[in-house]
């Protein structure tokens, strides 16, 4: 015991030992359970927020789709109406004919086409310089501009097609005078979308030396009536070419009347596109197409939609008249698309804008001549038209006017 220090010794001290360890363990789960609970707060999960909503300026360069945004719906809705007319029109373009490089009737089969020779006489060609005019007024018809051209002869006399310059109307003689009034309006087309200067100086030195358009009096076809002097003479102002000026025509005693009676224009405009029928109505209705390509024109852009309205009102059928009224609508487009001939017609015998709806047809759907028939009937007549007598051109005409184009939103 001598060598004993006074601590306890053996299974004592081994058992006090581990009551220490024990208490000790215990004192610093404690510890670690307080300091647990004072930092929870701080370690609690924050609920997960949905992501803020982008700011105006956050969005600049998100492109909406057409569910999100109608103007971009309409957009890609003329695209699309775009792309299906250009491939109609593509086929229309395969089966219209064309005679000496003129828009042209082929009242008959394929087998007619021999008929457009030299020489020879050649009925589907009598009003090529006004469709020539027309087509060639879009801008995207360089051919129709060149046929024009080329149906001037070199005293500046122009002719009803390319081919009859060539043949002077085939003979002299031919039953039916060599220009009119009416394929004036295909030349003054074609003036104002080339602004050939050089074709309207020598047309208009011709008019003035014969005293009216063509020497062929007998069916008074090519005297210069009043508005045709101011038509005419506003044409060749707006190119600043020379003007037509006579002191003689068909009816001597009525020359003085001519430029005065330029100023009863628009009152008997107003008249025209609320009487005339047929290809009287139609040619009111290129005068009004025309008028805003003028130099001071006569009307302002109210008036000639109101004059363009009226047109439509009474021929709701006719997508022309739907073209001037409303311009380029996807609604319209559809409608060409709808009424167009799907594949040629037996007769490529009519330009149909300026063509009232046959009888025949107007009796297959229960309709009758004039105001207040049915729109969808009137429709599904003026397609049973189209199909059989459509000579093309005309569609690839007003398909022209609209492709590639929005209505002005103002």
């Amino acid at each position: 015991m001598c060598g004993n220090s006074g601590k306890p010794t053996g299974p004592a001290v081994r058992e006090t030992g581990q009551s220490v360890a024990v208490a000790r363990f215990r004192a610093s789960g404690l510890l670690a359970f307080v300091l647990l609970v004072a930092l929870a707060p701080s370690l609690r999960a924050e609920p997960i927020k949905p992501p803020a909503e982008p700011t105006p300026s956050e969005d600049v360069n998100k492109v909406p789709s057409g569910s999100e945004d109608p103007a971009r719906a309409l957009t890609l809705r003329h695209q699309e109406l775009d792309r299906q007319l250009l491939e109609l029109r593509q086929r229309i373009v395969a089966f219209s004919f064309a005679c000496y490089g003129s828009a042209a009737k082929l009242v008959g089969p394929d087998s007619l086409k021999a008929g457009c020779a030299i020489p020879s006489r050649f009925t589907g060609d009598g009003d090529s310089t006004l469709w020539n005019g027309l087509l060639c007024f879009t801008g995207r018809n360089p051919w129709a501009c060149e046929s024009v051209r080329s149906s001037q002869t070199d005293d500046g006399r122009m002719w009803r097609s390319s081919r009859r310059a060539k043949t002077r109307n085939d003979g002299d003689e031919y039953p039916q005078a060599s220009f009119s009034r009416d394929m004036a309006r295909g030349v003054l087309l074609y003036l104002l979308q080339t602004r050939d200067q050089e074709l309207a100086n020598r047309w208009s030195q011709y008019i003035t030396s014969q005293g009216g358009l063509c020497p062929d009096h007998f069916d008074y076809s090519c005297d210069i009536r009043g508005q045709s002097y101011r038509r005419i003479n506003h044409v060749l102002d707006t190119l600043s070419a020379t003007r037509i000026s006579f002191t003689h025509t068909v009816f001597p005693c009525l020359w003085p009347v001519y430029p005065m009676s330029s100023a009863l224009h628009e009152t008997m405009m107003e008249k025209r596109v609320q009487e005339n029928q047929s290809f009287h109505l139609h040619l009111a209705a290129i005068d009004l197409m025309m008028d805003p390509h003028m130099q001071k024109p006569l009307y302002d852009a109210r008036t000639r939609k109101a004059m363009a309205q009226t047109l439509f009102e009474r021929k709701p059928y006719n997508l022309f008249y739907q073209y001037l009224a409303q311009g380029p609508t996807a609604e319209l487009k559809e409608r060409i698309l709808r009424i167009a001939p799907a594949s040629r017609p037996p007769f490529l015998s009519q330009w149909v804008w300026e063509r009232e709806i046959p009888q025949r047809d107007l009796e297959k759907f229960g309709l009758t001549p004039g105001p207040g028939q049915d729109p969808e009937k009137l429709e599904k007549a003026f397609k049973a038209f189209v199909d059989l007598e459509s000579m093309g051109w005309d569609f690839v005409f007003i398909i022209d006017l609209v492709v590639g184009q929005h209505p002005d939103p103002t």
